[in-house]
């Protein structure tokens, strides 16, 4: 049950990762998503419970295993019975792991069999080999779904999602919450995958590829997730007796531990465990996480340790630590630390701390919090006790209770504050936030005003058809957009739009229909524009085409909570064939167009044929036509050689609007 580890051994080990294809850190692999075994493929299937072995214990299971780097690692998951074969005793080492595997594989880690419904997750079906196990994983509160409504059990974790699952499941978490950033592809990692990634770099348990790179969004193998295993564990115990002297440590037997103990490292204390523990002289040098199940009751006043990580399905604890961290479904805390960290959940803390962080979820507090963070979505109730200040650092942050704080400084908006304070610093409010919650009336957009030159109709369909009414000589259409054809579509002063024959209106040419491109909104206006009309996208960007100020805004993060990170001076559609207003997706990129007399090149394509590329070249290298800052092309979004090649690293299906 023990995994020794040698010096030697890891020598060769890391020769052998750097000779391999895949390039992993120093014990290994350092990808990490949501997944576990595919037991549909992959497990012995006599069996009705996959998770069975249907073979005789007296008869051992001789596996093969590869000579590579990940040979050590799948010979310890199948040591600890957390990997098995398919039929023919296959490892599968290089396929890819599911969501569903990815959660058989921790809950039986954990020893966790508390389940919990499934039926809002309607890809979930039931009687699945998965069902028992994914519940148990949910109930955990390790695993979630995609959406309110979709698990997608069977679709393969990606690596963010394994080292998500892996530190909400093990307690993996750090103070260093930006080391992320180290990774050369950080723009990637989407933004709940942040803090979970940051802690494992931070601690040395993923170190990427060599190139610096992470791929968030890859898919990771059981090869992998054992190298992740193998990285993170120096022994799995099921007996007290098993616990070493020193290591990471995992506990998941049932019998309750000794009063006395002492860990060089971090032990972490699966669901199976007694819910009585006592410790009269524990010494941990590390950490010491409690993700155990209901009605937890842990007196920890004789425990030594830096790290306190709580995360019981329910009950309480009693303790002190350097470091405090509530995670988990429910948790009453009773006992000082000098900074207290909610990571999400419903928690209660009894005590005194210098400092609070709440990242997530709704935490109480029966004391004196000190200084307090306040994150997205977080709702902090203070009781009695008087923080020195707290900062309102997310949107839809809630104050309340019977406590009060010296200062309060607001730095987000939509917030609800209750909470009496000394002095109230809205200066943020008042200067950003206005211009936020102001961008709708802000922001306009190109505008194009043809006159209609004889009477004509207005019509549904293009080519005619589907008519709506007369338009008299004189009135004024706005062109909307211009396909190449004798029609374009037009919006009347009423909002009634519309198909009407082009040579009926006059296009102006001179003077563009917007402006010179010299004029820019403000981060606040336009993280407003776009956080108000409540645009999300499937990657961590999005973009915004404003036609008005002939610029193209990219920004990070996710709906509601974005960010800007690059704005570029563009040329969008000319006044007789203007880029539409749209709300579309970048579906393709790294292509070249040929024309007769130019080409243009890095071709993004989110509209039909519509795409961002850069300006027109001769075929000699030199510029064709450099125009950027007013309406000049035919309806693609013209960019300057540079930002349009930084428009192709863009991922597919991130969110394009054009307004």
């Amino acid at each position: 049950m023990k995994k020794r580890l040698l010096n030697v051994l890891s020598l060769l080990l890391a020769l052998c990762i750097l000779l391999s294809c895949a390039v992993f850190a120093e014990k290994e692999p350092t990808e990490a998503s949501e997944a576990t075994e595919n037991f549909e493929t992959t497990e012995v299937t006599e069996s009705t419970d996959p998770t069975e072995p249907t073979e005789k214990e007296e008869k051992p299971i001789e596996y093969v295993y590869p000579n590579d780097w990940s040979r050590p690692a799948l010979m310890f998951a199948v040591e600890n019975k957390v990997f098995a074969g398919d039929q023919n005793h296959n490892l599968n080492p290089q396929a890819n792991i599911t969501r569903a595997e990815m959660a058989a594989v921790l809950v039986r880690l954990l020893g966790a069999t508390e389940g919990c419904d499934l039926s809002t997750y309607k890809d979930v079906v039931a009687g699945a080999w998965y069902c028992r196990e994914l519940s148990a994983a949910v109930n955990a509160g390790i695993f979630g779904g995609v959406s309110a409504t979709s698990m997608q059990p069977n679709s393969p974790i990606t690596r963010e999602q394994a080292i998500v699952v892996l530190s909400r499941a093990f307690g993996i978490t750090d103070l260093n919450r930006s080391a992320y950033k180290d990774f050369s592809d950080n723009d990637r990692v989407s933004a709940f995958a942040r803090d979970a990634l940051s802690a494992m770099k931070a601690q040395g348990l993923t170190n990427g590829y060599s190139d610096g790179s992470f791929h968030p969004q890859s898919p990771i193998t059981r090869a992998e997730v054992a190298q992740l295993l193998y990285n993170l564990f120096d022994s799995i115990a099921d007996d007290p007796d098993d616990i070493p002297a020193s290591g990471w440590v995992l506990y998941r037997g049932s019998k309750p531990l000794p009063a006395s103990l002492k860990l060089d490292g971090t032990l972490i204390l699966g669901q199976a465990i007694n819910p009585k523990i006592v410790a009269i002289d524990w010494t941990v040098s590390g950490s010491l996480m409690i993700r155990s199940g209901k009605d937890i009751n842990a007196d920890l006043s004789g425990l030594k340790t830096n790290r306190l990580i709580c995360a019981p399905l329910s009950g309480s604890v009693n303790g002190t630590a350097q470091e405090v961290y509530l995670w988990g479904s429910s948790c009453a805390f009773y006992g000082d630390a000098y900074r207290l960290i909610c990571v999400d959940g419903t928690h209660t803390a009894t005590g005194n701390y210098s400092a609070t962080d709440l990242r997530s979820g709704h935490l109480t507090v029966n004391g004196n919090p000190g200084s307090v963070s306040c994150g997205l979505k977080t709702h902090l109730t203070l009781n009695g006790g008087k923080a020195d200040a707290i900062s309102v650092d997310g949107k839809n942050v809630t104050l309340d209770g019977t406590g009060s704080a010296k200062l309060i400084t607001i730095n987000a908006g939509n917030f609800d504050i209750k909470l009496p304070c000394d002095k109230l610093d809205d200066e943020w409010y008042q200067t950003y936030l206005k211009e936020h919650d102001n961008a709708l009336n802000t922001v306009k957009t190109q505008v194009v005003p043809c006159t209609v030159e004889k009477d004509t109709a207005l019509y549904q369909y293009e080519g005619g058809g589907g008519w709506i009414r007369n338009l008299p000589k004189g009135t004024i259409v706005y062109n909307e957009f211009h396909p190449a054809g004798s029609w374009f579509y037009v919006a009347c002063t009423d909002g009634t739009r519309g198909w009407v024959p082009r040579w009926d209106c006059y296009i102006p040419d001179d003077p563009p229909g917007a402006t010179n491109g010299s004029i820019d909104y403000s981060d606040a206006t336009k993280e407003g524009f776009v956080d108000l009309h409540g645009y999300g996208s499937k990657t961590n960007y999005l973009v915004w085409v404003s036609r008005y100020t002939q610029k193209v805004i990219v920004f990070t993060g996710s709906k509601e909570n974005w960010k800007v990170y690059k704005t570029f001076p563009c040329s969008s559609g000319a006044n007789n064939c203007p880029t539409p207003v749209s709300v579309t997706e970048i579906y393709l990129s790294g292509d070249q167009w040929n024309f007769d007399s130019y080409y243009v090149t890095n071709v993004t394509l989110f509209n039909s044929d519509i795409a961002f590329h850069s300006i027109l070249f001769n075929y000699d290298g030199s510029v064709f036509d450099g125009t950027l800052g007013y309406p000049a092309s035919h309806g693609c979004i013209r960019m300057t050689l540079a930002d349009s090649a930084f428009m192709e690293t863009l991922p597919l299906g991130t969110t394009v609007v054009v307004y």
